[in-house]
């Protein structure tokens, strides 16, 4: 709300002017007024300070900021014999003494909490008689003040900048961007649209919180895919003011959303601050998913990898998006692979010859556990090897909690040995 300072305040000073009398003081009488006293005329009194602005409350984007009084003007100076009050509110008149002067301006009432661009106005002027001030000036500009002229904020009382109640409403989210905002009412929905980088090639990891939530509300996070519009991992706290953790696995270039609602309604305004960060799986052997990218390796040496796949839709990637391959020339009789995975995962081993026929495998279901598979080649094996490594039974992609799986930050190692 805006308010007129001509419509309140003017009838104001035409009601008070008139009531005024004015002394008229005779030539060559010793009244104050710039010359010498009166006989006998005391010095006015300190004149009274401007009433103290009350501040500007932050209704309506901080418009209102500093409507009321401006701070109170500094006191007059007791008056000389005759000479009339200096700065300050008017002083008293001395004895034949002239009025005080009016007092200086207030200064500004104090900002309006999250006002826009446009400060408060300003404080109202003191009244006449040289009780109060003249107007103090306008308010400063509100915390978390929005662009334009009191345009709204995305904050806990003001408006939304930009709706973003729905998908094709959402908000841009800079990856690693801890962003503040409110859910204004029991209904309020923020959508959230972020893109994953294009490196690594593998993609890489997302792991979201919702922290700082007001007290009185709790919230919810839920993620899309918007490859398929689909969700897939949901996060909550059922606390008021608690926090909330969820992480998911994504490919690169893959667009995502995040919905922020509450979990119960409540009826207080909730604040809360948003931050998703990721994290890219940087496999130098990628893209090494199928033979006719394989990695070469060398007998001997150990080569290593990380076990990840990342999501596009909601609904899982291929199971082939796990494996990574390899290629090895091995002789004639028996070698020895050895597949060792971090904790969190399980593995399995396949091998294939040149025409991509199967030629045998080995897995081991105990999380952490050392798959080792040996194999006698024959003459017509012997040759170039194709090796698939992928985990044998877990798959995990996403999860609630601030934890994520350490096997997409820690490599596996794969070792190919002849006697």
């Amino acid at each position: 709300m805006r308010v007129s300072f001509s419509k309140y305040w003017g009838p104001l000073f035409l009601i008070l002017a008139s009531a005024c009398t004015i002394k008229t003081v005779e030539t060559p009488a010793p009244d104050g007024g710039g010359g010498t006293g009166g006989s006998g005329g005391s010095g006015g009194t300190a004149g009274t300070g401007g009433a103290s602005g009350s501040a500007g409350s932050g209704t309506d984007s901080g418009t209102d900021a500093g409507t009321t009084g401006g701070a109170a003007g500094s006191a007059g100076t007791d008056g000389g014999a005759g000479t009339a009050g200096t700065a300050g509110s008017g002083g008293t008149a001395g004895t034949d003494g002239g009025a005080g002067t009016a007092g200086t301006a207030g200064s500004g009432g104090t900002a309006g909490t999250d006002g826009g661009t446009d400060a408060g106005t300003g404080g109202a002027a003191g009244s006449t008689g040289g009780t109060g001030g003249t107007a103090g000036a306008g308010g400063s500009g509100a915390t978390d003040g929005g662009a334009g002229d009191g345009g709204p904020v995305d904050s806990c009382g003001s408006p939304e900048s930009t709706p973003n109640e729905d998908r094709d409403h959402a908000t841009p989210y800079t990856l690693g961007a801890a962003t503040k905002a409110c859910l204004q009412t029991d209904s309020d929905i923020d959508f959230y649209e972020f893109t994953l980088p294009a490196t690594p090639v593998q993609g890489g990891f997302v792991k979201v919180q919702m922290t700082d939530v007001g007290t009185g509300g709790n919230t919810s996070m839920t993620v899309y895919a918007a490859h398929d519009n689909g969700e897939f991992i949901e996060a909550h706290n059922v606390t008021s003011g608690g926090s909330s953790f969820l992480y998911f696995a994504g490919k690169a270039g893959a667009k995502f959303r995040i919905k922020v609602e509450r979990y119960v309604a409540f009826s207080m305004a909730t604040p809360y601050t948003l931050t998703a960060a990721f994290t890219g799986v940087n496999d130098t052997n990628e893209p090494n998913d199928d033979n006719a990218h394989a990695t070469p390796i060398t007998v001997g040496t150990p080569a290593s990898g990380y076990f990840f796949a990342g999501r596009e839709d909601s609904t899982p990637p291929a199971e082939t998006a796990w494996e990574d391959r390899f290629k090895v020339t091995l002789p004639e009789g028996q070698s020895t692979f050895t597949l060792t995975v971090p904790p969190e995962i399980d593995g399995e081993i396949d091998i294939y010859n040149a025409l991509g026929s199967a030629l045998d495998s080995e897995s081991d279901s105990t999380l952490g556990s050392t798959v080792v598979l040996q194999h006698d080649f024959t003459s017509n094996e012997a040759g170039v090897v194709y090796i698939s490594v992928h985990p044998y039974v877990r798959h995990p992609l996403d999860g609630t909690g601030s934890t994520t799986p350490g096997f997409w930050s820690t490599p596996y190692t794969l070792t190919v040995t002849t006697p």
